[in-house]
């Protein structure tokens, strides 16, 4: 299937790693070991999406990402320090994707976009804010509202 979409092997890395980093980008960026729920949440609605959609593009991203679970994932390691710094650089990849996708498949472009933004806010409801024993709190906190807001306009 992805042999008549022509993509060279970089350009998958980053079709397949948008996803993930849209996925972290509503995570807390100072603490790596809470990004399991928002990259489980990423992983299961892709693979939802995968069968609801009629994207060539995005099945097979989803085939590739769910083909590569558990494999190491070139992403967190080397974000950048602050906060914003890491943000900056996710929304970035993000961009960069959109971008390679507007370039190569345009009819495809809008449904990946859209699909970035779907699994980021699949992530943020991934687990509640505030409350106590799941009782109370919110969905989606002001901030991941917040970086959801600056993804769509991102991506824009």
């Amino acid at each position: 299937m992805t042999d008549s979409l022509n993509f060279t092997e970089s350009e998958w890395e980053l079709l397949e790693s948008a996803p993930m980093m849209a996925g972290l980008l509503v995570g807390d960026l100072s603490a790596p070991e809470g990004w399991v729920n928002e990259l489980n949440a990423v992983f299961d609605a892709a693979e939802w999406s995968e069968h609801a959609s009629g994207s060539l593009l995005l099945r097979a991203v989803t085939e590739r990402m769910v083909a590569r679970e558990g494999d190491s994932i070139d992403l967190p390691a080397d974000l950048p320090g602050s906060p914003a710094e890491a943000r900056a650089h996710l929304i970035a990849g993000c961009r960069q994707a959109v971008k390679l996708v507007q370039q190569k498949l345009p009819a495809e472009a809008v449904a990946y976009r859209q699909w970035l933004l779907l699994l980021a806010r699949k992530a943020a409801e991934s687990t509640k804010e505030g409350g106590f024993l799941g009782i109370g709190g919110t969905l989606i906190s002001a901030e991941e509202r917040s970086a959801l807001h600056e993804l769509e306009t991102a991506l824009a």
